[in-house]
């Protein structure tokens, strides 16, 4: 069927034909379709092509055949126009819309009538006491118990995961083993040797209680026989050590002597030697002074000499210059003269040419003429000028020439100059020094002498003392004996008696290594990941080789009964009660969940879950309240944990 949409928007409104998808198979196979006329009310919306007319003018200036006589009217979104349209349209089925249309106006207008006189009266909705209404909320799904995280002890936080033995989603029961930790090697090696150090107390203990053994007093008893033999030796030899000292304090001071003597000769060399300096210096500083003062007396000259002729070459560029722009200035203006010649020649016989007087070779010859003497001019003019530059740029260079002469030529003599002065600084400075040298080596060797002086002092009174030490070291050692030999007997007394308080102190050895390997048995165990309780994995936060950090290495917790957490306005908690049931949707599961509210939390706080609606108050203040579900809904939920929901409590 064929559709004709009549439109009656405002002035821009336009009517177009249209068809139906479903009528355009059908057009495809030859059948017919009848017309059908609709009425609307469609307001194409302004684009670009609307809004931007030509002037009324420019629209009249374009009208041709192709609008039949009428103005164009402006195209729509629909891309017709009424007055094409219309074109297009049967003659009958024009006579038949303009006889329809006012009907079906009037028939429009009085159905719409109708309609509005005949609709009752709007009813109040019957109101709904407060307390009847359900409670809705948002909240979120979490396992009984909450989500648990197992972390590594605190006292070996920052060790790396060596094995980890489950996966998420793995079901788990108490204290199955999660993890190991990569100090559990170093641990059970910890405890291995806590073990036997409790094996050694034992064996302590054990010899302490049977008391001292016959090789143990046989053994004090040599040792005192021992202290006894040794102390007359060490009196020997520390007779002997002070002899020694004797006769080396007496080669010390020989040799210290013979030092002195050897410095008060070399000092009286070196001062002899450094006053033959002092005089050398000086010859030599007069020397080098002459020899600078004729250097500058050389270049002085030479300088003169390189100015003057410097001077005459400028002289002689200058006159070359000005003759040679002389001739230049000549041939140019011979050239000028030929080249006027030549045009007012060839002037003459191209009026001769046009004539007919003379033959076209003459004439042209005559125009190559005029034409070579006009390019010898110019070719002259340019001579000119690169005669003048080059001239300009050699007395230049002469010039630069000569003004560097004169500068190099100063610069060599004050340099020469500044050389004279340095000798004569430097002469003085190493003379001076010299003298300061012989000053030094002066004060240096009676330095040096009265340091080996008191050398000789020196060694003489340590020697003294060394002897008085080592006597005192006879008398020591002659005491230290007898002591040793008083302090030997007395251990052979304690060996042969056994004490309770030694007793006592091997066993608490045997309790302290009891106690270290009690506590390496607890430092092992911790190196073990164990789960507190039945659960679920539900996500993993390390794996082997990494270090446990701050998020700790699993996350569980008791999928098998799962709750709602629902974030209740603290205006609503008076509804909510222990017992009543609540209804959970979201779009992340299909239906709806059952549950019966379990706890109510006894503090107010902030709102935690968000919600999606932007003007939402964020800051309003809520009551956590706890949904049980039920079985069958915690299995389908079992894996949606911290999913946020919608919460609608039941009164």
């Amino acid at each position: 069927m064929r559709v004709i949409a009549l439109h009656r928007p405002d002035a821009c409104s336009t009517v177009m034909g249209h068809e139906s998808p479903r009528d355009k198979d059908k057009d495809k196979t030859g059948e017919g379709q009848q017309d059908e006329l609709i009425l609307n009310d469609y307001h194409p919306e302004p684009d670009q092509q609307w809004a931007e007319h030509p002037p009324q003018e420019e629209q009249v200036s374009r009208w041709d055949g192709t609008t039949n006589g009428y103005p164009p009217v402006s195209q729509g979104k629909w891309g017709g126009s009424f007055l094409k349209m219309m074109d297009q349209v049967p003659p009958m089925l024009k006579w038949a819309i303009v006889l329809v249309l006012p009907g079906m106006l009037a028939v429009g207008g009085l159905s719409l009538y109708n309609q509005y006189a005949s609709q009752p009266e709007a009813t109040p909705a019957p109101t709904i006491p407060p307390e009847a209404m359900p409670v809705s909320a948002l909240g979120r799904l979490e396992p009984q118990g909450e989500t648990i995280t197992i972390s590594a002890p605190s006292s070996i936080q920052g060790e790396r995961l060596d094995e980890l033995l489950v996966k998420e989603g793995d079901k788990l029961v108490k204290d199955q083993v999660i993890a190991i930790l990569d100090s559990r090697d170093r641990l059970t090696a910890e405890l291995a040797v806590a073990q036997q150090q409790v094996k050694i107390a034992q064996a302590g203990l054990a010899q302490v209680q049977s008391g001292a053994k016959a090789g143990d007093i046989a053994a004090q008893q040599a040792a005192i026989s021992r202290l006894q033999a040794q102390l007359p030796r060490d009196v020997a030899v520390q007779d002997a050590t002070i002899s020694r000292l004797d006769a080396q304090l007496r080669g010390d001071t020989a040799a210290q002597q013979a030092t002195i003597d050897r410095l008060q000769a070399q000092v009286n060399g070196d001062i002899v030697a450094q006053q033959a300096t002092i005089e050398r210096l000086q010859a030599q500083l007069r020397g080098d002074i002459a020899a600078q003062q004729a250097t500058i007396d050389r270049l002085q000259a030479q300088l003169e000499k390189e100015t003057l002729a410097q001077q005459a070459t400028v002289l002689r560029l200058e006159a070359q210059w000005q003759g040679d722009l002389a001739a230049q200035e000549a041939t140019i203006a011979r050239l000028t003269a030929d080249m006027e010649n030549a045009q007012e020649e060839y002037r003459r016989y191209e009026q001769l040419y046009k004539d007919g007087a003379v033959s076209a070779s003459l004439f042209d010859s005559k125009a190559l003429a005029a034409v070579t003497a006009r390019e010898n001019l110019a070719e002259a003019q340019v001579n000119l000028s690169k005669i003048d530059t080059t001239g300009r740029k050699q007395l230049e260079e002469a010039e630069a020439t000569l003004a560097r002469i004169e500068a190099t030529g100063r610069k060599q003599v004050e340099e020469a100059k500044v050389t004279l002065e340095r000798i004569q600084r430097t002469g003085v400075a190493v003379a001076r020094e010299a003298e300061s040298t012989l000053a030094k080596l002066q004060t240096t060797g009676r330095e040096q002498l009265q340091e080996a002086r008191v050398t000789l002092e020196r060694i003489q009174g340590t020697g003294v003392a060394v002897a008085r030490e080592a006597e005192t070291t006879r008398v020591r050692v002659e005491e230290t004996g007898v002591l040793q030999i008083e302090e030997a007997r007395a251990v052979l007394d304690s060996v042969e008696e056994v004490r309770k308080v030694d007793v006592q102190a091997a066993q608490a050895e045997v309790d302290r290594a009891i106690a270290a390997v009690a506590q390496a048995q607890v430092n092992l165990d911790q190196a073990i990941i164990k789960s507190p309780m039945n659960g679920q994995v539900m996500k993993i936060h390390a794996r082997p080789g990494e270090v446990v950090g701050n998020e700790g290495i699993v996350d569980i917790g008791n999928t098998n009964q799962m709750y709602v957490v629902a974030e209740i306005y603290e205006t609503d908690i008076s509804r909510v009660r222990l017992g009543q049931t609540a209804t959970i949707t979201s779009d992340a599961f299909d239906g709806e969940l059952q549950g019966t509210i379990d706890l109510i939390g006894l503090q107010v706080g902030k709102k935690d879950i968000l919600d999606t609606d932007p003007v939402a108050d964020v800051d309003v203040r809520v009551v956590e309240v706890k949904i049980r579900l039920n079985d069958a809904d915690s299995q389908r939920v079992s894996g949606l944990t911290n999913l946020q929901v919608q919460v609608k409590i039941q009164p």
